[in-house]
């Protein structure tokens, strides 16, 4: 089935009662994320309004006085796959490893081009340190504990 982007008013979704991720204390974060790239993750929801994936960025849309978001409908998944896909979505983003060198060629990278860091997802503190190592070493644990700005429900 091939994706169609729809723009949808905002007040046509209808938030997932039983989600189960909480994020009200980075929306502030996800609104800086829309006003740098403009909202270029579309919300996933059912034809009746019911958001399966973007909780999140439904948040920072509504707190920016949006007055439509891009949305893309499921209604091809069962009920069993909205649940699913509801918990993937949210999960498959802590499945990755950061290859911290390579990270850190694109921080220092974006730094030259005088770029917000914050605007990355990542603290302050971890880009700081993450910019301090030496290329070609981890961190003495082998673990790079690099928090990202939650981007999903």
């Amino acid at each position: 089935m091939e994706l169609q982007i729809e723009n949808w008013p905002l007040d046509r979704l209808i938030p997932y009662a039983k989600n189960p991720r909480r994020n009200d204390e980075v929306v502030d974060r996800m609104v800086g994320a829309i006003r740098e790239f403009g909202f270029r993750i579309p919300i996933v929801a059912k034809s009746d309004g019911l958001v399966v994936d973007g909780h999140l960025r439904l948040k920072a849309a509504r707190r920016l006085n949006l007055e439509t978001v891009p949305v893309v409908l499921a209604d091809d998944l069962t009920e069993a796959q909205i649940k699913a896909f509801r918990l993937l979505a949210n999960q498959s983003t802590n499945w990755a490893q950061w290859d911290e060198n390579l990270l850190k060629v694109e921080l220092e990278e974006l730094r030259a081009l005088d770029f917000d860091l914050e605007m990355t997802g990542f603290d302050l503190s971890d880009i700081d340190r993450m910019l301090e190592m030496e290329t070609g070493t981890g961190d003495e644990d082998g673990e790079g504990g690099f928090r990202r700005m939650d981007s999903k429900t």
